[in-house]
């Protein structure tokens, strides 16, 4: 995508930095900001932890899927996107399609410094998180566009760094990646 335009999409794991480095971003390119989980607490009036523990985790990645399809149809934004929208294809299908996907990749002993004690108190998968970032890696490897190693530098130079590579970016068309089809599904 283009610096002046589209949508830029931030995936990784809790703690990666996602909200932090997308208002920083949003402000550098000139464009809003949405972070997706707390547009899903909005909409619900409920807590991430409440939304849990009423409707399970699958409760809550469909409503998570209706929110990104609707933050896929803004127009210049940069979107942080909950840490598991991408276990499910038809998600990262429809990011890749709407816009530039971002990895903010980070080591396990920077996400557990990060987040900290409080991780479990707020966060519904925090208690097996070292597991869970184990098998989303893969994930937010195929579905990003590049990836910016997010434990390096402070979260304004993370920003920069993502501006300069979108500035160099061409509009992205659907891209075969080796077990995937056009549109991103097996």
């Amino acid at each position: 995508m283009s610096e002046a335009t589209g949508l830029v999409f931030l995936v990784g794991f809790m703690g990666s930095g996602k909200t932090t480095v997308g208002v920083i971003l949003a402000r550098r390119l000139g464009r809003t900001f949405l972070d997706l989980d707390r547009e899903i607490v909005r909409s619900a009036g409920e807590s991430v932890r409440a939304i849990f523990a009423a409707e399970g985790e699958a409760g809550f990645r469909k409503r998570e899927a209706r929110a990104l399809a609707r933050a896929a149809r803004l127009g210049d934004a940069v979107i942080a996107v909950g840490g598991g929208a991408v276990s499910l294809r038809a998600n990262t299908a429809l990011m890749r399609r709407s816009g530039t996907v971002v990895y903010l990749q980070a080591p396990w002993t920077a996400l557990r410094r990060r987040v900290g004690r409080r991780g479990a108190a707020v966060r519904p998968l925090w208690g097996n998180a070292e597991a869970l970032l184990a098998k989303r890696r893969p994930l937010y490897a195929r579905a990003a566009h590049f990836r910016v190693r997010a434990a390096l530098g402070s979260p304004t130079e993370i920003a920069e760094r993502i501006a300069r590579r979108l500035a160099g970016r061409k509009p992205r068309r659907a891209v075969h990646r080796r077990g995937y089809g056009r549109d991103g599904l097996r």
